[in-house]
């Protein structure tokens, strides 16, 4: 089975001020997030990778960009399935407020650690923890398992948050784990368990 993962497009348009979205921030797509998204379509097209199915997480900017590739792919509503266990992470203090202003009143060191190394920040209050995170994941994973035939193809569309947790628990170094918007990864998943195939890349590249 292949997981393709897919993080959803821009919430932010030129002349925006951007800031932590998390669970908390229901933004829909901007123009440039639903050219993203159909970016997504044409790349899983062009590569012979139409998923059976497509799981997303709750949120605008999520579910829109699963509907937008399920649309260009031809895939009946049903199936477009809300994942809860895809549920972005609530950044507790940190929500709804700009890397400068973060940076201004708790200093560089949790964000740097974060955005470079992975390393969850304590205490700023985000939820679910970290293991709560994983273990979502790791129930929709075996959801996917049960519901889909051993050799489909999945798109999951979630948020940078979750990926790059994910990356880490992979094995992928934690200076390579984000995943940009509109970019997608690749999963292998089968007897042995997961492993990353391609990480960050263009959709235009699932083709290479």
């Amino acid at each position: 089975m292949q997981l393709i993962l897919a993080r959803h497009g821009n919430t932010f348009g030129p002349g925006d001020e951007v800031v932590w979205v998390g669970a908390r921030t229901d933004l829909p797509l901007v123009e440039k997030g639903i050219q993203q998204a159909e970016a997504v379509a044409a790349g899983l097209k062009a590569a012979g990778l139409v998923p059976a199915r497509i799981y997303a997480g709750p949120l605008k900017r999520t579910a829109q960009t699963a509907r937008i590739v399920a649309e260009a792919c031809g895939l009946p509503d049903e199936a477009v399935i809300t994942a809860e266990e895809l549920r972005e992470i609530d950044y507790g203090s940190w929500e709804a407020r700009s890397n400068d202003e973060i940076r201004a009143e708790v200093g560089d060191t949790p964000i740097d650690a974060w955005q470079k190394q992975s390393v969850w920040p304590e205490g700023f209050g985000w939820t679910p923890g970290e293991a709560d995170v994983l273990a979502a994941w790791n129930r929709l994973v075996d959801i996917i398992r049960r519901d889909n035939a051993e050799d489909a193809t999945i798109l999951v569309v979630s948020s940078n948050g979750v990926y790059r947790l994910v990356a880490k628990m992979l094995g992928l170094p934690a200076a390579e784990a984000k995943m940009g918007t509109g970019t997608v990864s690749r999963l292998v998943i089968d007897a042995e368990g997961e492993r990353i195939a391609g990480w960050n890349l263009d959709p235009a590249r699932l083709a290479g």
